[in-house]
C-alpha cells in the first residue's frame, strides 16, 4: 500500500512540475540549419532558406522554417543563422545592409494547449528593435493572433505574446511565430514554450495537494 501512495504522491508532482515548466513547442534540441543567406542588390528581392525537421518533445509535428531578407545597401549584405559558434537555441546575425524577417512554422500535430499566451524563452536583442508575432490556429480553420509586438532594443528574458481570436484552444493544430527586424537587427533565444491558463494550474495544485495528502496519511 506504500508503494502505491509514494507512486501516486510522486505522480501527482511530476503533473505539476510539467505545469509549470510548461509545453514545449520548441527546444531546438534540432537546431535550425546553419546557413549564411547573402544578397547584393539593393531591393533586387529576397533569399529563403527552408528546413522542415520532425521536432518535440511537446509538440510532436514539424518545424517548417522560412527566412527571408532584402538588401537595403549597395554592398553584399547577409543574415546568418545558427552558425557556428553558438551554443544552443537560435541564433540570428545580420549585416547592417540587411533586414531579416524569420517564419517558424509548426504543423502535423492537434494539442490542447489550455493557453493563450506563448512565450520566447530567454529572449535576447541587440540595439536594433524587432517586431514579433504569433498565431494559433485550430482544427477548424479559426485563429487566435498577438498581432505585431514591438519588442525594445536591447531586451533581455522571456518575452510573453497574449494571443486573441476564436482559436479552440483545445484543438490547437498549428502554431506559427515570425520575427522581423530592422536592419542589422541579431537575437536569440533558448525555447518557445506555452503555459497552461491559471485554471489549469488549479487542477493540477488540486492533484499536488492530493499527493501531499497521501503522503501524510502514509506517515501516519
Amino acid at each position: 500500500m506504500k508503494h502505491l501512495r509514494k507512486a501516486a504522491l510522486g505522480s501527482a508532482l511530476a503533473l505539476f512540475g510539467v505545469a509549470h515548466a510548461g509545453i514545449v513547442v520548441d527546444d531546438f534540441g534540432t537546431p535550425l540549419t546553419g546557413a549564411t543567406l547573402s544578397i547584393s542588390t539593393a531591393g533586387a528581392g529576397v533569399t529563403t532558406l527552408t528546413d522542415s525537421p520532425t521536432i518535440g518533445p511537446d509538440i510532436l509535428g514539424t518545424r517548417n522554417v522560412t527566412y527571408t531578407i532584402n538588401a537595403t545597401g549597395s554592398s553584399v549584405d547577409a543574415v546568418k543563422i545558427n552558425v557556428l559558434p553558438y551554443t544552443s537555441g537560435l541564433d540570428q546575425t545580420t549585416d547592417t545592409g540587411a533586414s531579416p524577417d524569420l517564419t517558424l512554422d509548426y504543423t502535423g500535430f492537434v494539442r490542447n494547449l489550455s493557453a493563450n499566451t506563448l512565450t520566447l524563452n530567454d529572449f535576447n536583442t541587440d540595439a536594433n528593435t524587432e517586431q514579433v508575432q504569433a498565431w494559433f490556429t485550430d482544427g477548424s480553420a479559426n485563429v487566435s493572433s498577438s498581432g505585431w509586438v514591438s519588442v525594445a532594443a536591447s531586451h533581455s528574458g522571456d518575452l510573453t505574446l497574449t494571443l486573441a481570436g476564436t482559436a479552440n484552444l483545445a484543438d490547437i493544430q498549428h502554431i506559427k511565430v515570425e520575427l522581423m527586424g530592422a536592419p542589422g537587427a541579431d537575437f536569440n533565444m533558448n525555447a518557445i514554450t506555452v503555459v497552461p491558463e491559471p485554471s489549469a494550474y488549479g487542477g493540477l495544485a488540486a492533484l499536488g495537494l492530493l499527493g501531499t495528502v497521501i503522503w501524510r496519511r502514509a506517515r501516519a
